[in-house]
């Protein structure tokens, strides 16, 4: 397989933010189209390292390798062996094989696993081991579905939302990919400052501080498709090399919190991101901050840390009206009626699972 290859690919998001995905793709000069839980598209190998190196908001990429139907074992295992399968795998090493199966005559999720793994056995001339986590090597993705079956394979390794940054955690984190689609959704224009009142371990000031500086978020870490065969290091170094090129200078972005084991941690993993934030314990401050800000933030909603949700909105409410001459603002509630509370003209942009609560995003109208 040669670098000029066209791939089937698909970038892996939570449900809820496919379109922020497809439109990071856009910004990348890279068509696809939004299905569920994600955005299909195709390119080369200058596509893969791209989706990789730059989708903030992407779990994963997916190569597709392998479709076909499929009703019996003996296929399945005579199929999957036909791929260039010594491509993705030239040497030993572990894999995690996820598996759904959904309206189809083979069903048994696990039994599929192993004959996918004994067909691509059949190709190589080694073998390989299934692992118990992904982080422990890369993953294939099997879905069989009305008796036809998808074959993918993990190019990004662990997950995309492990920028390596995260030093220390704090309780009830947001996860680094909704961070992200929070900014980018709330049309942050890079420029003007950018605050977060309930920071805690600084998840959305570091992913703004990245944004805005124009730093991939996958700058710091590696990825699955760099053990390939068909890894072009050329290439891949000639991406870095133009992103170096493009960093800009950091934005104003200021964190706080009440908690000072939440800051010291954001300070903490600031430091370890290589980003320029100011961070502050505090409450709702009233001074020192810019007449204009973007406000981007996920207050506790009283599910994971116990507290009153409805007089953390108010008051939350109360302090952008009070302290800002002009602002923009987009934050987490689950409910429509905890947003109200903030008395805040705000609509309801998309819905989503942080942590496992469905919650929704709120920008400013």
């Amino acid at each position: 397989m040669e670098s000029r290859t066209v791939f089937k690919l698909f970038a892996v998001s939570q449900p809820g933010i496919e379109e922020i995905t497809l439109s990071e793709l856009e910004d990348l000069g890279i068509e696809g189209k939004v299905v569920p839980g994600g955005a299909l598209f195709k390119g080369g190998l200058r596509e893969l390292y791209l989706s990789n190196l730059w989708l903030r908001t992407a779990n994963r990429i997916l190569v597709r390798v392998a479709s076909f139907k499929v009703t019996t074992f003996s296929e399945l295992v005579k199929k999957v062996s036909r791929y260039p399968w010594d491509i993705y795998f030239p040497f030993p090493q572990k894999v995690k094989v996820r598996v759904t199966c959904k309206k189809s005559k083979l069903y048994h999720s696990k039994a599929v696993a192993e004959r996918i793994l004994k067909g691509i056995h059949h190709r190589l001339k080694h073998q390989l081991e299934e692992a118990k986590f992904e982080d422990e090597g890369t993953s294939i993705v099997v879905r069989i579905e009305n008796d036809f079956c998808t074959v993918s394979v993990n190019s990004s390794g662990a997950s995309l939302h492990k920028r390596g940054y995260r030093v220390v955690e704090t309780e009830a984190p947001i996860r680094e990919t909704l961070a992200s689609a929070m900014i980018l959704a709330s049309g942050w224009d890079r420029k003007t400052p950018l605050i977060d009142p309930f920071c805690g371990s600084g998840t959305i000031p570091i992913e703004a501080a990245l944004i805005g500086a124009n730093i991939p978020p996958g700058f710091k870490r590696d990825f699955a498709f760099m053990k390939w065969k068909n890894f072009d290091e050329v290439l891949w170094n000639q991406l870095l090399e133009e992103a170096k090129d493009g960093i800009t200078e950091f934005p104003q972005v200021f964190g706080f919190d009440i908690s000072k084991e939440a800051v010291d941690a954001a300070v903490k993993n600031a430091g370890a991101a290589g980003v320029k934030i100011s961070f502050k314990v505090a409450s709702f401050p009233e001074y020192g901050l810019p007449p204009l800000a973007y406000i981007v933030t996920n207050p506790p909603y009283g599910k994971r840390i116990k507290v009153n949700p409805e007089e953390i909105y108010r008051d939350f409410g109360r302090w952008l009206k009070k302290v800002f001459s002009g602002f923009k603002v987009a934050f987490l509630a689950p409910s429509n009626r905890l947003a109200s509370v903030t008395g805040i003209k705000c609509k309801r942009v998309t819905t989503f699972s942080n942590g496992g609560i469905r919650v929704n995003l709120y920008c400013s109208r």
